[in-house]
């Protein structure tokens, strides 16, 4: 699994990594625990963009809607998944600290999640086939957008055109992605072969045309009911964690109990095998019941308890056993109920929001779903109920046969000293129906077995006809739910909540349409393919000038270019401002500005990212000037784009398929030349960096890759000489 892209959050407390098999995973900065991760493409994963929820103006529309979350109020703080037996050290102290580790991870993870649940953050991810995918904190799906199937009504060059062509993004790959604050504009940058679909071609133009391409994308949806999304998103996200949590709930408790019990059948398989060889056709559990009538053994029993088992070995059977129900008992009481008691409350409070349907039906809240998703959370309340009834009597009665089972081996034994007097009287009645019902058959285990429609429960008529009865009167409509194993039963619920969960991503994906697109590159024969262009997309805060200081938001658009005319030149970088709010693309808009950096002849740019407010941060080489394949030191360049004097494009001057960007900046004078005393400039250790460059705004920090897989983290806010580079292996 290889990284291919990486983002931090705007907090700084986390990281966004995608891999080559389309997975996405957020590590915590602080200790680089995993603290999601989860598939999300199909694809590599090209690009990860975070955006923040904006603050909101006072006395904005969306005020109307105010929501508590109550589960605090009720419950206490939520259960965490135990650890698989074995998996906590042995030493006298250690296991004791070990545990306390083990919470003060669980701690921090949840600290690191909770930072962002006071605004709404999405994680926007792309991919090589050309697939968008937005989530809400990084983990709940809102939203998907696929680049090839998208109609996109005209380029930015058929401005002044009444019957705008259709054109389409034939083979798409997603380079950048950006989504505003305000959540309601998109901007995708991506490669692919552009086709016309319009008979309304115009004249001169190409029908196909390879290049690299920026499309604005309308978000509305998604600022309009941004209150709406985020207690969706974390409701439905706390839901998914405590299924997790009740799924490595029942795998544990299934580990201590089949060790348990295994340890036991194994003991009284070998008494099987004796009575055998003895020439019985009796089986063990008719020779106990005829040494708890007649308190006679056997010599096939008597070998047994005596030499097989012995008294010390029946204390290590009855102590396992022992030990396995209290730890059941204990993950019910302290993981399964609570998290199931959640999961019903959570999901109960869904239900009662998606009944606003004015507001909440457009983001994909069913009522229909979530009552569908309600009973299964019921019935798996009951199943709980029932499990920890059936492992609080299966104990007992464990303890029960035990005590009995030593008492009437020291019997046996002829041992009449104090210690056989010690032992409590027996519930001779008890030991039989144990020996009857539960001996030959475990009581404990087809409830924990693996979900299979093929495993049923027992149910005895009286229950069956309470269930139909409850029915009737308003209960579970699925009368049969108790013959399902309780893994069975999470299945179930799970499969409901994906059902209802799944619902956003369908409501909200056909609402995210396409307004323009621009051609940014029209690649050479002798240039590298779009795909390898280093870019840099997002937005800006910008004062509207108006008496209310209202605060705006512009797009800018980084990415290197190259002269066609020299296929090894990496020293332009063009930078584009306000294009998904010109008025090409929104009706009223400013107008697309346009300007070039040109790097010195020794330099050279690896990659580059924008930064904080109106910042551009360029990692650049500078090469020998004799010897142009030799890195003499690599830097990081900090600029302040506000510096930089963009010049506006007219409708009829932003028709590129025939001009270059760099070409027309030229023609424009829209360039100046940059060098090492141009900005804020950083050396580096490593000359052998590459991309990707992530940079954290809220952290100060840029992170480098260099040879032999290390990451290294830069300060860019200090000076060079004031603080020393952070090396992360």
């Amino acid at each position: 699994m290889t990284v291919t892209s990486l983002c931090w959050r705007p907090d700084g407390k986390a990281l966004a990594v995608g891999h080559d098999d389309g997975s996405i995973a957020i590590h915590d900065v602080e200790n680089g625990d995993v603290l999601r991760q989860q598939t999300t493409h199909d694809a590599p994963v090209e690009c990860l963009y975070w955006a923040m929820e904006g603050h909101q103006s006072v006395g904005h529309e969306d005020d109307v809607f105010c929501y508590e979350d109550r589960t605090p109020r009720f419950f206490p703080s939520p259960p965490h998944a135990p650890p698989l037996p074995g998996t906590v050290s042995s030493f006298d102290m250690s296991g004791v600290l070990g545990h306390a580790a083990e919470d003060q991870t669980y701690a921090n993870r949840k600290n690191v999640l909770r930072a962002i649940h006071e605004r709404l953050y999405i994680l926007c991810s792309g991919d090589r086939n050309g697939t968008i995918c937005l989530s809400a904190f990084g983990v709940f799906p809102i939203g998907k957008l696929d680049i090839r199937d998208l109609s996109i009504n005209g380029m930015t060059s058929d401005y002044n055109i009444v019957a705008k062509p259709i054109y389409r993004l034939l083979d798409a790959s997603v380079q950048q992605v950006a989504l505003s604050k305000d959540l309601r504009n998109m901007t995708v940058i991506c490669s692919g072969v552009q086709s016309v679909a319009s008979l309304h071609v115009m004249a001169g133009a190409e029908s196909r045309a390879t290049g690299l391409y920026a499309i604005s994308i309308d978000t509305s949806l998604l600022g309009d009911r941004r209150k709406e999304l985020r207690q969706v998103a974390l409701q439905a996200s706390k839901v998914e964690e405590l299924l997790e949590v009740v799924e490595a709930t029942v795998m544990v408790m299934r580990k201590h109990w089949s060790d348990a019990i295994s340890s036991f059948e194994n003991k009284f398989r070998t008494f099987s095998t004796l009575l055998t060889e003895h020439g019985s056709h009796v089986k063990p559990r008719d020779e106990f019941l005829s040494l708890l009538a007649c308190g006679s053994a056997s010599a096939a029993l008597h070998q047994f308890l005596a030499a097989s088992l012995g008294e010390a070995g029946l204390k290590r059977l009855a102590k396992s056993i022992d030990t396995a129900g209290r730890e059941l008992h204990n993950l019910i009481a302290e993981h399964l109920q609570p998290a199931a008691e959640l999961i019903s409350f959570i999901i109960g409070e869904l239900r009662g929001l998606s009944r606003w349907r004015s507001r909440l039906r457009r983001i994909g809240l069913h009522e229909t779903l979530l009552e569908q998703a309600m009973e299964n959370a019921g019935m798996l309340l009951i199943q709980v109920e029932r499990l920890l009834r059936i492992v609080s009597d299966t104990n007992g009665q464990f303890r029960l046969f035990f005590v009995w089972l030593t008492k009437s081996l020291r019997q046996l034994n002829g041992d009449t000293g104090p210690q056989a007097s010690q032992l409590p009287a027996i519930d001779s009645a008890g030991v039989a129906d144990f020996l009857r019902t539960h001996f030959e058959k475990d009581p404990i285990g087809p409830h924990l077995a693996p979900a299979s429609d093929e495993l049923t429960m027992d149910v005895n008529v009286e229950e069956q006809a309470r269930m139909e009865e409850l029915a009737i009167m308003g209960g579970f409509a699925d009368t049969k739910f108790l013959t399902r194993t309780l893994s069975s039963q999470v299945h179930r619920l799970r499969a409901s909540c994906q059902e209802a969960f799944q619902m956003p991503v369908k409501e909200v994906s056909p609402n995210l349409r396409p307004r323009c697109m621009l051609l940014l590159l029209s690649p050479l024969p002798s240039l590298p393919p779009p795909s390898t262009v280093p870019l840099s997309l997002t937005y800006f805060e910008t004062d509207s000038g108006s008496k209310m200081k209202d605060i705006l938001l512009e797009d800018y658009i980084c990415l290197r270019v190259q002269d066609d005319t020299n296929s090894t030149d990496q020293s332009s970088v063009i930078i584009l401002r306000s294009f998904a709010v010109s008025g090409h693309c929104a009706p009223g808009g400013k107008g697309l500005e346009v300007f070039a950096l040109q790097l010195e002849k020794t330099l050279h740019c690896i990659d580059l990212a924008l930064y904080k407010q109106k910042q551009v941060i360029l990692l650049v080489s500078e090469k020998d000037p004799e010897d142009t394949g030799k890195i003499v030191q690599t830097y990081l360049m900090m600029l302040q784009l506000e510096d930089l004097e963009f010049v506006a494009l007219s409708s009829t001057s932003t028709h590129m398929s025939r001009v270059s960007l760099l070409h027309l900046c030229s023609n424009l004078g829209a360039v100046t030349v940059v060098g090492l005393n141009s900005g804020k400039v950083r050396a580096i250790q490593q000359v052998d960096a590459v991309p990707p460059l992530a940079v954290s705004a809220s952290r100060g920090l840029a992170c480098v890759f260099a040879g032999q897989r290390r990451a290294l983290l830069y300060d860019l806010e200090e000076d060079e000489e004031d603080k020393d580079d952070d090396d992360m292996e």
